[in-house]
């Protein structure tokens, strides 16, 4: 890739080289609807909603309002023919791009399961597959996986028959509807990709105990190991999952864990983990990193009803105020792991909170109301970790860092410019080409 490289040029590329197969999964996403009736290939509109998230554009109407130029147009014609060469669909390519109406029709009908099936599942994959991301390894071997769980859509009445009651502080109610997800969280690069979601939902509107996290973990473990039988796996949890089924999933599993550990989470443990303290000072190691000073403390071996747990804190100081963490573990603690255990595993986690505050805040709207449509909110959701898993890769990918139009502003700035590029200027499909066939590596920029 040159230095004269155009941004839309880029974005193409790192999709080409990060995940080939990303084209023909869209192709296997099942339409529900007539052929004879369409006029938008569902592969385009999936790829236009995927693009239309990548550049932030806020609202579905914005598909019309900021997208609909004749260059955009002409550039997905440019990508759909080069893809999808020879087909009755490149060649009878639509004259106009579809309103989010149309797109929203089509999300209304979809399964989830085949937006991860067949696009989001592939893509970390072939990631793992390419061996991209091994450098980022918890101890050279395990790759972490954090479980958190976000809402998406809140309503102050019953939405539908699957919404979570929560009771308000002023006695009302509110109806929620939230998600539990996996992301693969890379230390010392700063990205969370989805690789497994769970959606926290009641079968029917009145059941005597309401779908929670917990439920909602086994079900997602249960997928995860089907999904990446052979992956090597360290959770990354908080004190919720702090719990002997969770423990017992990860001993099955072959799975490491790293649970954020307080006093409540379980008071038998952590008052067994407190008394011996004082009667093992030679667990102890001091760091200096800049400003802050780390004081590690460890226990081994500690007995919780027939189970084994670990224990290792971290007592941070610097100038302006002293911080703990503590985490529960299944890895056998010492002077020569528990820095890493720390930084890359149990901190490590804090990622997929701010993956979900981009999300939300960062323009991609994952609370905002693209849809009431119960399908169609999850497939804007499995769509928008999607787009987050791209603008990621060219974010870190050192493609960018080496683009001349990077100089020129910051990443920040990716999206809007990225937007500008493909809805003003016009892809050259000759020099697209030979972007396309040229051998590279990217690789990813820790700075």
């Amino acid at each position: 890739m040159t230095e004269t490289a155009s941004l839309p040029e880029a974005l193409v590329k790192t999709i080409h080289h990060f995940a080939p197969q990303f084209w023909s999964g869209l192709s296997k996403v099942r339409d529900f609807r007539d052929p004879r009736l369409i006029t938008y290939p569902s592969e385009l509109e999936l790829f236009g909603a995927i693009l239309f998230l990548m550049l932030r554009v806020g609202a579905r109407r914005n598909i019309k309002y900021k997208l609909a130029t004749p260059a955009f147009i002409d550039n997905l014609r440019c990508l759909w023919e080069r893809f999808y060469p020879g087909t009755l669909a490149a060649r009878l390519f639509p004259e106009t791009l579809f309103h989010g109406d149309t797109l929203h029709y089509l999300l209304k009908g979809i399964a989830p399961e085949d937006l991860h099936e067949y696009v989001r599942k592939p893509i970390i994959k072939r990631l793992l597959r390419k061996r991209c991301l091994e450098a980022f390894r918890l101890l050279g071997r395990w790759y972490v996986i954090a479980v958190d769980g976000t809402g998406y859509r809140t309503f102050d009445h019953r939405h539908c028959e699957h919404c979570l009651k929560r009771k308000t502080d002023r006695g009302g109610f509110v109806y929620l509807h939230q998600v539990l997800e996996a992301k693969l969280v890379l230390p010392g690069l700063g990205m969370a990709l989805s690789i497994e979601t769970e959606f926290i939902e009641n079968e029917r509107a009145e059941v005597s105990k309401q779908d929670c996290e917990q439920k909602a973990f086994l079900r997602l473990a249960k997928r995860l190991k089907a999904d990446f039988p052979q992956l090597s796996i360290c959770l990354a949890v908080d004190g919720l999952y702090l719990s002997k089924p969770m423990i017992d999933v990860c001993r099955k599993n072959r799975w490491h864990y790293l649970i954020t550990f307080k006093e409540g989470s379980a008071p038998a443990l952590f008052e067994e983990y407190e008394a011996l303290l004082a009667l093992t000072p030679e667990n102890a190691l001091r760091k200096v990193r800049g400003e802050a000073v780390a004081n590690y403390r460890w226990i081994n071996d500690i007995d919780w009803d027939d189970r084994v747990v670990h224990v290792l804190e971290n007592r941070e100081q610097t100038a302006k105020e002293a911080k703990r963490f503590v985490w529960a573990t299944d890895f056998r603690v010492d002077r020569e792991n528990v820095e890493r255990l720390e930084q890359d595993g149990g901190r490590s986690r804090w990622t997929i909170e701010e993956s979900f505050n981009i999300q939300k805040n960062g323009g991609y709207g994952l609370e905002h109301a693209f849809s009431n449509d119960v399908t169609a909110m999850k497939n804007f959701y499995l769509l928008t970790q999607i787009a987050h898993i791209f603008n990621q890769l060219m974010e870190k990918g050192s493609l960018l860092r080496e683009h001349i139009e990077t100089r020129l502003g910051s990443l920040r700035v990716l999206s809007e410019r990225l937007w500008a590029a493909l809805t003003e200027t016009w892809i050259d499909p000759i020099r697209l080409r030979a972007v396309l066939a040229r051998r590279i590596q990217i690789r990813f920029d820790t700075s």
